[in-house]
């Protein structure tokens, strides 16, 4: 249930006038996988308003490597001029994304050209409206932010090696100051498929069970803010990565979601002061079998070391 106030308007698919802030920050993030070939990825872009630059790109992982470099692809900008509007919900980036919208909130094509090794053509069309984290809650407390899950098709051509894509995937959008100091750890977990879908926000302190602050269910076609809940993480006794997830989730509608998620590949994404681990998940939720991905955000300072 999505609050009229906040819901997402034709005019969110634009940029957004920044504020004086010089840390304002507008976010475009598109996920996609491969799950017969343990790919994951992301189309992303970050505009720093205020100041006139672009940041992001893309990358691609699977199971044979998991620092950037090792990864099949990994192109990430940081201070490249200001996207370019071509008409109304229509933005091309100089990352190389471009992203034209079909329908308001709801559908997209989405290019990425890098000018050498990659070429992408993915069409994004949402099984649900965009959901808003409600303001005020962790990780983007000033910032507005949305979420939103759909069936994602195209393909990429890597090094001329053409990689169909048919997966439901998450995209989410996001406004406001973002600092590069400050973070803290976070638990961003999410799963997709045509009839259920869920995403969970944990604070992650310490080890144990982590408490499932904010997020929503979709099924039986209704969507409901989660209420309670309770993630499980396992991680690599050494690398630390996450290796299984299971959790347990009410709704305001009172129903019960649960599910456990094995790992099957990951990229680590470093930042200036944090870094954020990226991992595919298989899962199996009220007897579907779901993909999605988990984004276990940490502090470089807490960051385990031998």
């Amino acid at each position: 249930m999505i609050d009229t106030e906040d819901r997402f308007t034709p005019a969110d698919d634009d940029l957004h006038r920044p504020s004086d802030d010089f840390y304002e920050t507008e976010t475009f993030w598109y996920s996609f996988f491969v799950p017969e070939r343990d790919i994951g990825g992301w189309l992303y872009a970050s505009v720093r308003g205020t100041v006139g630059t672009t940041g992001g790109g893309m990358w691609m992982w699977d199971g044979t490597a998991t620092a950037p470099w090792g990864a099949p692809f990994f192109q990430q900008f940081g201070h490249l001029k200001p996207p370019t509007p071509r008409g109304p919900g229509a933005l091309d980036f100089p990352t190389g994304l471009s992203v034209r919208t079909l329908e308001p909130g709801m559908s997209y094509d989405l290019r990425y050209d890098d000018r050498d090794r990659v070429q992408v053509r993915f069409r994004f069309d949402a099984v649900e409206e965009p959901v808003p984290l409600r303001r005020g809650e962790p990780p983007y407390p000033k910032a507005s932010h949305y979420d939103q899950t759909g069936r994602l098709t195209g393909h990429i051509v890597l090094d001329g090696e053409r990689i169909d894509v048919d997966c439901h995937a998450m995209r989410d959008r996001s406004w406001g100051p973002r600092h590069e100091r400050g973070y803290r750890r976070v638990g961003y977990t999410w799963a997709s498929s045509p009839g259920l879908s869920f995403l969970t926000y944990t604070a992650p302190v310490g080890d144990g069970a982590e408490h499932v602050y904010s997020g929503y269910v979709r099924r039986d076609g209704r969507l409901a803010r989660i209420v309670d809940g309770r993630r499980d993480v396992e991680r690599h006794p050494t690398e630390n990565w996450v290796t299984a997830i299971s959790m347990e989730v009410r709704d305001e509608l009172g129903r019960v979601t649960a599910g456990r998620a094995d790992g099957t590949s990951r990229l680590i994404l470093p930042g200036a002061t944090s870094l954020c681990l990226c991992t595919c998940l298989d899962w199996s939720v009220e007897g579907q079998v779901l993909h999605g991905e988990d984004q276990d955000v940490w502090p470089l300072k807490e960051w385990p070391r031998p």
